[in-house]
């Protein structure tokens, strides 16, 4: 279904009249409203958890969005055959989009041991376990339980365990700023964080934020324009 929408997405946002009568959709007559500001159009992406969209998203030049379950070497293997099979892809949209973004939880402040008692307190377990009740192509790492059973909630102990062995994007600039090299060291392209709590006060989110602009960030974005900017650009200028 999405091999054949997602190029119907596309031709919406340029055919002022545009129709389509194909197997899974189908479309009278139309302008598509509102068209795209950007040209030609936004970067094209798609949410992966498994090797098969990995390889769908590289054959259609697509972004991938996936996210961080378990140690992040294991992108390694689906990043680099990600990056080969794109080189040769038949792209759907204008422009090929050479992006793997990666997702994953992130608390930075000033105080680590803030930062950890805040982490303990965010109900993770139960968004996560949301992630793979809603989200069921994902593969299901060994000991995740069936809804409506949750994940256990990590304790002290367990936190700091996974800080020292940078897992998990929470603690001091220093130690947000180790875990976010072992992400860039599996090739990927960016680093998204989604905060997933209901009991993160906004302060404390508005404050992690600018606590990993002012400390982390400058260590790893070093380059003032965005590489899908950048490769609209050049692909456009070909």
């Amino acid at each position: 279904m999405v091999a054949e929408t997602l190029p119907q997405i596309v031709r919406m946002w340029k055919d002022e009249e545009y129709s389509y009568d194909g197997r899974f959709f189908s479309m009278p007559k139309r302008n598509v409203l509102p068209k795209p500001y950007t040209d030609p159009h936004p970067p094209l992406w798609v949410a992966a958890g498994s090797p098969s969209t990995f390889e769908l998203a590289a054959r259609q030049g697509l972004g991938v969005l996936c996210f961080a379950f378990g140690k992040p070497e294991g992108f390694i293997p689906l990043i680099e055959k990600y990056k080969k099979d794109i080189e040769n892809c038949d792209p759907v949209g204008g422009y090929v989009n050479n992006n793997v973004m990666v997702t994953t939880q992130m608390l930075c402040l000033e105080d680590g041991g803030r930062a950890r008692a805040i982490f303990k307190d965010l109900d993770i377990g139960y968004y996560l376990s949301l992630v793979f009740r809603y989200l069921d192509t994902f593969p299901r790492p060994p000991g995740i339980p069936e809804w409506p059973a949750t994940i256990p909630d990590s304790t002290a102990e367990e936190i700091d365990k996974q800080i020292a062995d940078q897992r998990i994007a929470v603690g001091d600039p220093d130690e947000v700023a180790a875990t976010i090299q072992r992400f860039a060291d599996t090739g990927a392209d960016q680093l998204s964080f989604g905060m997933l709590s209901s009991s993160m006060s906004i302060d404390v989110c508005e404050e992690a934020i600018a606590t990993f602009g002012k400390h982390v960030l400058p260590q790893f974005d070093k380059d003032p324009v965005h590489s899908t900017t950048r490769q609209r650009q050049a692909q456009i200028g070909a």
